[in-house]
């Protein structure tokens, strides 16, 4: 029988485990680190946004029954007639190299009875269309000229 000294017997269970623990740990943060120097606000995350918070506004506008307008220019956009207690709707200036196309105020009326709107966000790179037809809002990609 080989007698083995305590140094000499190897690695634990345990201390594997934590050298797994630590090299999934390191592997998770740099996949999540790589696409984080190109991930950027885009004139179509922007797009979204806006119309959600199109979509938002409508519906606050029909649940409280009271008028909203729709105040934008180059720079942002903001929604006037809201209550002020809700974040989501607050005024919101547009990031470096996005903007709208105009400027002007529309309302988003109470069960469709708002005007149509139509807000273009442009960059160097792409343009997109925001549409608010008085029941739905829709964003999509500007066609190519």
């Amino acid at each position: 029988m080989i007698r083995v000294r305590a140094s000499e017997r190897g690695m634990t269970l345990i201390e594997v485990l934590i050298v797994l623990a630590i090299i999934g740990i390191a592997a998770g943060a740099t996949v999540l680190g790589l696409g984080a120097a190109t991930r950027g606000v885009s004139t179509a995350s922007e797009a979204q946004r806006l119309a959600s918070r199109l979509r938002l506004a409508a519906d606050d506008a029909m649940l409280d029954d009271r008028a909203i307008a729709f105040v934008w220019d180059e720079g942002g956009y903001s929604f006037t007639g809201t209550s002020g207690t809700d974040d989501s709707l607050a005024a919101h200036r547009l990031p470096r190299g996005v903007r709208l196309w105009g400027s002007g105020t529309a309302p988003v009326g109470v069960d469709g009875a708002g005007l149509p709107i139509e807000a273009r966000l442009m960059s160097s790179a792409d343009t997109w269309i925001v549409r608010y037809d008085g029941l739905t809002v829709a964003a999509s990609e500007a066609p190519k000229t």
